[in-house]
């Protein structure tokens, strides 16, 4: 945190306010207020906290902070305002050096200020500003809300959080969140390949991940998540992986983590911004991102987002077609007081094929010597319909009482209608003739989520421990419609398809016809206490759930009434140690809770909470000086209860999955315009108990041991090739196998690249302007995702290649 400078300062006789001088360091944008948390201790330790928090460059002799102490500050403040409250009665003051650094000066009664030799300390922490509700400046983020409910620096949390910026899904051409998760350790976004288009199935550390936009959990869906939401990266600012479990903040949610998407909202600075997009499969896409002030005063501001796309698919005849509009709204009477408006709908349409399972015999290994080709596609296209419509409207509203405490409430209406029509495969050997059978199946599923949380938050000292402290209350209410039919459909040769070879009937029996209603609510509290260098988090929560199934008459049963009362305490306990070179080792634990909604298809009995617990220890890095994070954490893992989808269409609750691992991530902005991200996982799981003894032992379905990805991007600034930028990644996926240990999907190895054009460098009036093409399995790999346990398979994603068209002004 030392860097020597033998540099010599003789002060001005007269000192130029604080205020005045950090206005003179720094653009209006980082006058904006930024939250301060540093607790009463050595000036020295506090000086390195504000340098950090602030963005500022700090200098001072060492001496003259021998043995001074600070009250600390906290709050919502102007760089300003915070370091002449750190100062008062320390006898020193500060002026300006350089455009970006303060120097720290004693002050002498009736003297002028002595020269004195200084030693630099130079934190650059984060980018100014750098707000964990908003935008980061490059692939680094330092700051998040997802692991504390508060602002609070990454550093500073006891558990793994993985942050992907808007500039990284942008650099690396994602389109879905799973795309946009590919160089994130531990998870494993994109199981069922080229053919779902659904975000839900997402896995982290091994379990289905739990989403959220904004701190708000989003709906869940069905066994087959039809009605989970699916949310376009276009309108999201960061994606943060919370790893581990998290039913301490947010209750009921599986054990391997949560994602949480932070919306695109209004800013103090104008947002313009168009897109064009083309490529393979027949894209094409326009998005435009607009937002600002509305008046002089900065009281009200706006944020409206959007996009239109019309795309297919590798598999034939499969389409998607997207509509997405996302309006925002902020209103600032004070600094102290806000709301923000926040909506969103988008629509779905198109040919889906309803993940394209194909058998193993003749996608994972051959048959007769032949393979089924990636592009087959086994529906109907002149039949198979996919509607989505999802729609949510919301607020966040934040109020500071006083420098100790604050209020924030969050609250959410949201929508999700889904229907589908279709032919799928409905076996998994071929018949004697090499056709195979399909089914006529109909969905019909609808979700409809109220949720609301409300925070309160106090920072203050207790003698020498200073106190970071949240309490809420939560309640969340869930209504789920769910039907599906099945029916009679002709079979279908898989390596000569011929379409509309027989009539389909997707209705003639009912497989599932049910209304369900979750009802949750939640207290919680957290402390976040410092003392001197180390952090201790502790936080407790009580759930209660009641569910409500009504399941209408069916072929197969009669109608049926599951009524459940659930409740459970969970929490976190976490203990940091803040090393002044950046390092922070922690320890934690933490357990989750789960409400399970619905009946195990084969026991046929309502499904038990499960209920999960971690132990995790790890070392996060940030250098002083250096826009870098680097993690590495271990943790042993168990779920008890685990309900699994491992087969199409059948959910079933098996006894307890046991994983332990390992996990690095680093990204690094090397040099100006050069990132790099590097991410390991090593991930050992079985199923430990289990009503049937012969799967105890097993592997978890689709949960590879390795994983591993490396990418980086460089943009030339001087010379010949100035205004260009290469990127260039690799990903390796371990092998995964089925439910029943029998089918083993190979490893594989994918490479990805960019390459960017400013052309600004062609023509003034071009600034703003750039050009970048994209292209994932540059190298056009074939291979399969997963198989499940009905011996299903499904095939990875091949080349794609995108081209953007992206103007700022």
């Amino acid at each position: 945190m030392w860097l020597a400078s033998a540099a010599v300062f003789a002060a001005e006789p007269a000192l130029a306010d604080v205020s005045r001088i950090i206005a003179a360091a720094n653009a209006a944008e980082q006058q904006n207020p930024v939250l301060f948390a540093i607790p009463p201790q050595s000036l020295s330790s506090a000086i390195v906290a504000f340098s950090r928090v602030a963005d500022l460059d700090v200098v001072f002799d060492g001496p003259i902070a021998d043995g001074a102490t600070t009250r600390g500050v906290s709050g919502s403040l102007r760089p300003a305002q915070a370091l002449q409250r750190l100062l008062e009665g320390t006898g020193l003051r500060a002026t300006l050096t350089d455009h970006r650094t303060i120097t720290l000066l004693r002050t002498q009664a009736g003297g002028p200020t002595d020269a004195v030799e200084l030693r630099e300390i130079n934190v650059e922490g984060r980018t100014t500003g750098e707000s964990a509700f908003g935008p980061v400046d490059g692939f680094v983020a330092t700051r998040s809300a997802t692991g504390s409910k508060t602002d609070a620096p990454l550093v500073e949390i006891p558990q793994t959080i993985n942050v992907v910026t808007a500039d990284q899904i942008k650099a690396q051409g994602a389109q879905t969140v799973g795309e946009a998760l590919r160089y994130t350790p531990g998870v494993r976004a994109e199981g069922y390949g080229a053919a779902s288009p659904f975000d839900v199935f997402t896995m982290v550390r091994g379990f289905r991940a739990d989403l959220y936009l904004d701190g708000l959990k989003l709906p869940k869906g069905n066994i087959d998540g039809t009605s989970s939401s699916v949310i376009d990266p276009w309108g999201l600012e960061r994606l943060e992986v919370l790893k581990g479990p998290a039913s301490g903040l947010y209750g009921a949610s599986n054990p391997g983590g949560v994602i949480n998407m932070v919306s695109k909202r209004p800013t103090d600075a104008p947002v313009r911004e168009l897109q064009i997009k083309g490529g393979s499969f027949d894209r094409i896409q326009g998005a435009f991102d607009f937002g600002g002030p509305v008046d002089e005063e900065g009281k009200f501001l706006y944020r409206i987002t959007g996009l239109a796309r019309d795309a297919g698919s590798q598999i034939d005849h499969a389409e998607e077609d997207r509509v997405f509009i996302a309006p925002a709204v902020t209103w600032r009477p004070t600094d102290d007081t806000s709301l923000t408006l926040l909506g969103s709908y988008q629509r779905d349409r198109g040919v889906w094929p309803f993940f394209n399972y194909l058998p193993a015999e003749g996608s994972l290994y051959r048959a007769n010597g032949r393979r089924i080709s990636t592009d087959t596609y086994l529906g109907e296209p002149d039949f198979d319909r996919l509607k989505r419509d999802q729609s949510s409207i919301g607020y966040e509203f934040d109020h500071r009482f006083s420098e100790t405490f604050s209020f924030k409430q969050n609250l959410r209406f949201s929508r999700s209608d889904f229907q589908t029509l279709g032919a799928v495969t409905g076996r998994a050997s071929p018949n004697p003739d090499g056709t195979i059978d399909r089914l006529g199946i109909f969905v019909d599923a609808d979700t409809d989520v109220f949720a609301v949380d409300n925070q309160l938050r106090a920072e203050f000292a207790s003698g020498p421990l200073w106190h970071d402290a949240v309490m809420g209350v939560d309640y969340r209410r869930e209504k789920t419609g769910y039907l599906f039919t099945f029916g009679a459909a002709p079979s279908i040769d898989p390596y000569d398809p011929v379409y509309g070879s027989g009539p389909i009937s997707p209705r003639d029996f009912t497989v599932t016809d049910y209304q369900a209603t979750l009802n949750q609510v939640g207290v919680y509290a957290q402390d976040r206490i410092r003392l001197g260098q180390w952090i201790a988090t502790l936080g407790g929560r009580y759930d209660r759930a009641d569910s409500d199934l009504d399941g209408a008459a069916t072929a197969f049963g009669p109608a049926s009434r599951l009524k459940r009362k659930d409740d459970a305490f969970t929490g976190r306990a976490g203990l940091t140690y803040l090393f002044e070179n950046g390092i922070a080792p922690y320890v934690s634990y933490a357990s989750s809770f789960q409400p399970e909604t619905g009946v195990d298809t084969v026991a046929a009995t309502p499904f038990k909470p499960s209920q999960g617990e971690q132990f995790e220890a790890g070392v996060k890095y940030q250098p002083p000086g250096m826009n870098a994070l680097f993690t590495v954490a271990a943790f042993d893992l168990e779920q008890k209860n685990r309900v699994t989808t491992d087969q199409l269409f059948v959910q079933r609750q098996i006894g307890e999955v046991h994983i332990k691992g390992v996990e690095v991530e680093a990204k690094a902005e090397i040099a100006k315009d050069f990132n790099v991200i590097a991410a390991y996982s090593y991930l050992d799981h079985e199923i430990t108990r289990s009503a049937d003894p012969l799967e105890v032992g097993r592997k978890l379905f689709s949960t590879p041991n390795h994983q591993a990805a490396l990418w980086g991007d460089y943009a030339f600034t001087s010379g010949a090739l100035a205004g260009f930028g290469l990127g260039a990644g690799a990903r390796y996926i371990g092998s995964t196998t089925d439910a029943s240990n029998t089918l083993k999907t190979p490893a594989v190895t994918l490479f990805d690249g960019q390459v960017k054009l400013d052309l600004a460098r062609f023509s003034p009036q071009l600034v703003g302007a750039t050009l970048k093409v994209n292209a994932t399995n540059i190298f056009d790999k074939k291979y399969v995702s997963q198989c499940d346990g009905s011996a299903m398979c499904t095939f990875g994603v091949r080349r794609t290649i995108i081209a953007t068209l992206n103007y700022r002004w």
